[in-house]
């Protein structure tokens, strides 16, 4: 029976405990509290970098618009391709053949009639149209390659064969083109050489003047971009051959602490050194670094 009763006196005791902890627990749990955020700056990238980048992608993009406007040339008149002039010859031969001759194409009546009858309509329309739009460069776009190829309208009809060789002539020299023949033309440009010349579009004919919104991309985003640019130090004259010159002030010997000694070529001892522009040695006698 004690041990009854001490059993049941534990249990009473550990409930009591239990509801008397259960009551206090609020007291000792510990709460974790959020710091307050951070502040959200007012732009993600620095905005001096972005208006250096949005420039260099504008100038970027309009180079290879101006390179494409380089390749693709302006398309040669059909007129000239087929020597239409040499057409409306054929035509004057052979309409008389299908209609009378008559006054009515020109007075006084004769066997030219019909050819008056098609310059008049066709023939100075016809110059007109390819003097304005074309007779100013030769075929292929103005391209060098087409210099020489070229067809004039004649002056007046008056007759003639159909002997027309222009699409041959300017096929063969189409194909024969070698990329960058003429830098000029067709050469592709570094942003400096832009800096210079700002629209390298030549044909058929040159662009003039400098467009603003070259000269501002280039200087935000070459020339003087808005954000100061990181130093950088070069050593390419040390790399350049034609360096390697007595006199010249970066044609210098660098001492490796390593004694040679030798017994047959003079001098005896001395310290080796090495040179670092290509095609360089290190001569003991003169201490300095020559020419191979």
């Amino acid at each position: 029976m004690a041990s009854i009763g001490l059993k049941a006196w534990k249990r009473g005791l550990f409930v009591a405990l239990s509801g008397i902890l259960g009551g206090l627990s609020p007291l000792f749990v510990q709460t974790a509290e959020a710091g307050a955020p951070p502040p959200i700056a007012s732009t993600p990238c620095d905005s001096l970098y972005y208006q250096t980048l949005s420039a260099r992608a504008w100038l970027e993009a309009q180079r290879e618009i101006t390179q494409n406007q380089n390749l693709i040339l302006k398309p040669d008149s059909v007129m000239e391709y087929t020597c239409f002039d040499m057409f409306l010859r054929e035509l004057a031969d052979h309409a008389d053949e299908m209609f009378s001759e008559t006054t009515q194409f020109g007075s006084p009546l004769s066997s030219t009639s019909m050819d008056n009858a098609l310059e008049r309509l066709v023939g100075t329309s016809l110059r007109n149209f390819v003097t304005t739009n074309f007779g100013y460069y030769d075929m292929l776009g103005g391209h060098a390659a087409g210099q020489t190829i070229t067809h004039t309208m004649a002056n007046p009809i008056n007759g003639g064969t159909y002997t027309c060789d222009m699409m041959r002539r300017v096929w063969e020299a189409a194909k024969c083109i070698n990329f960058a023949s003429n830098p000029a033309e067709d050469g592709f440009y570094t942003f400096q050489q832009y800096s210079t010349q700002p629209d390298k579009r030549y044909l058929p004919t040159r662009c003039v003047g400098v467009p603003a919104s070259w000269t501002a991309n280039l200087t935000t985003a070459i020339n003087t971009p808005p954000w100061a640019p990181d130093p950088m130090q070069t050593y390419l004259p040390f790399l350049d051959p034609n360096n390697c010159v007595v006199g010249n002030a970066n044609n210098i010997a660098i001492p490796t602490g390593v004694v040679v000694n030798r017994t047959s070529v003079a001098p005896p001892t001395y310290n080796e050194h090495v040179c670092i522009i290509p095609g360089c040695r290190y001569v003991p006698v003169n201490n300095r670094c020559e020419p191979n």
